[in-house]
């Protein structure tokens, strides 16, 4: 049963609350959700030029917001500033870039003329809203990824409710402001703030004609089964134990700098971060020395410090997970190289090594923290095992200088995703964005998005066009 009660968002120690938000109860969510199934098709109607619009007017208003909205986000997520700064930008961009592509997504003409029996008829397709779109948002990036599902859900013609992430939701929060005072009706785009309980009463509501939701694979599964009665679309982007593939022949100072690029970033907690480090074991104790470097590089401090680069965990609970996981992986044979230390919410980078292929971590224990896992192999048959030994399937890397040999390696793995000698840690908006397996449902991206939440319909002229026979006469 939800009950309405308001949550304190708190700031860094020492810094006071940064606020609060009021908690949905039953009847808030029914009202939600009620007001935003019929409204959906007045907004629908709506010029796709008009809801464009409302986008980019949202963009512009949060263009002056910028630097506060960054330190905002900073301060109630742990992301190191200038991380929440590149954010809070990606999240102005990813408006205007839906809004433009909402523009121009259209249907195809369909060619019916060289089929036998229908040589006369006009088919064509358009694109059509899917309805009531219910956005569940992870916490490591708040903004930008309610903008990817928002936005693209909106211009496209859905009504929108959601979900944001009760640890870090003010900034959020500020942007569903912004797309409301920008020209987006309120009941077109409701809020409903709260726990698990929120969104699994969001998610069953039998009014909700899709979910996109990104968050771990036991909440993909709940969503799943809720919606099964219904045979509802779903966008489920979920865990991800990413597989980067370092072999004999690869470039360890690029290995090195792209690792620690994919791993650290959000202080280690990215749904494809580069998670499992399966390197020739003629490479592990070079790469394993570079990489401890690395961590004892890093300044472990608080997210506002211009000089931090790793800040604290989303929760000191989190945190304490990775402990643990990190003491498992060293009870199934791993050795610590480096690392953990840290009090509360924060762990200092740490470096496991010697890892065996059939430990935790090394298969389906996904570490959400600043923790390099390497797992040392024979071969490449043993490193596409090993990788593909793990039910995820998020993204993936392969470092090599024979392309060749990278490539054959990469149409081999199981992921939605390969970057050959890059961090798997890579989502520019312009690819299509999602995993395989375990991993979830779906793509996003630009264009994808727009693609996912709406359905194609087929609309028919019969006997339309004049035969040649009929024009002459």
């Amino acid at each position: 049963m939800l009950n309405a009660t308001e949550t304190i968002i708190r700031g860094p120690e020492g810094q006071g609350d940064l606020g609060a938000v009021r908690l949905a109860d039953a009847a808030a969510l029914d009202a939600t959700v009620s007001a935003a199934k019929r409204e959906q098709r007045a907004w629908a109607a709506l010029p796709v030029r008009e809801r464009a619009d409302a986008l980019d007017r949202a963009a512009s208003l949060l263009e002056p917001q910028a630097d506060e909205l960054g330190s905002l986000l900073a301060a109630e997520s742990g992301k190191p500033i200038g991380q929440a700064r590149r954010e809070i930008g990606g999240t102005i961009w990813l408006l205007r870039a839906n809004a433009d592509e909402g523009r121009r997504t259209g249907g195809r003409v369909l060619p019916t003329e060289g089929n036998p029996g229908t040589e006369n008829d006009l088919a064509y397709t358009r694109r059509e809203p899917l309805g009531l779109v219910a956005a569940i948002i992870p916490f490591n990036f708040p903004a930008e990824l309610l903008v990817e599902k928002a936005a693209a859900a909106l211009v496209a013609g859905n009504a929108v409710v959601v979900k944001p992430p009760l640890e870090d939701p003010l900034t959020a929060m500020r942007v569903v402001e912004a797309l409301i005072a920008g020209g987006v009706p309120s009941d077109i785009l409701g809020v409903v703030n709260g726990g698990r309980e929120t969104g699994a009463a969001l998610v069953a509501d039998p009014r909700v004609d899709a979910v996109s939701l990104t968050g771990s694979t036991a909440a993909g599964i709940s969503v799943a089964e809720a919606s099964a009665p219904l045979l509802r679309p779903l966008h489920l982007e979920l865990g991800g134990n990413n597989a980067c593939l370092v072999l004999d022949d690869a470039d360890l100072d690029l290995v090195t700098s792209e690792v620690a690029f994919g791993r650290l970033m959000m202080n280690g907690q990215a749904c494809s971060a580069s998670k499992r480090v399966i390197v020739h074991r003629s490479r592990h104790d070079e790469l394993a020395d570079r990489l401890i470097a690395v961590a004892r590089s890093q300044v472990v401090g608080p997210a506002a410090d211009e000089t931090t680069s790793i800040g604290p965990l989303i929760t000191a609970t989190a945190a304490d997970r990775v402990r643990s996981q990190v003491a498992a992986a060293a009870s199934d044979g791993a050795r610590v190289l480096h690392g953990l230390g840290g009090d509360g919410p924060f762990v200092e980078p740490t470096v496991i090594g010697s890892v065996p292929p059939g430990a935790a971590v090394a298969r389906d224990e996904e570490i959400f923290g600043p923790v390099f896992t390497l797992i040392p192999v024979g071969g490449d048959a043993e490193a596409l095992s090993v990788a593909n030994g793990s039910s995820f399937g998020l993204m993936a890397s392969v470092f090599s200088s024979d392309l060749g040999r990278a490539l054959h390696l990469a149409e081999h793995l199981e992921a939605g995703g390969v970057v050959v000698n890059g961090s798997d840690n890579y989502r520019p908006p312009v690819i299509p964005f999602g995993g395989v397996k375990r991993s979830g449902l779906g793509r996003e991206g630009l264009g994808y998005t727009i693609a996912d939440l709406t359905r194609e319909k087929t609309i028919v002229f019969r006997r339309l066009r004049r035969t040649g026979r009929e024009v002459r006469e």
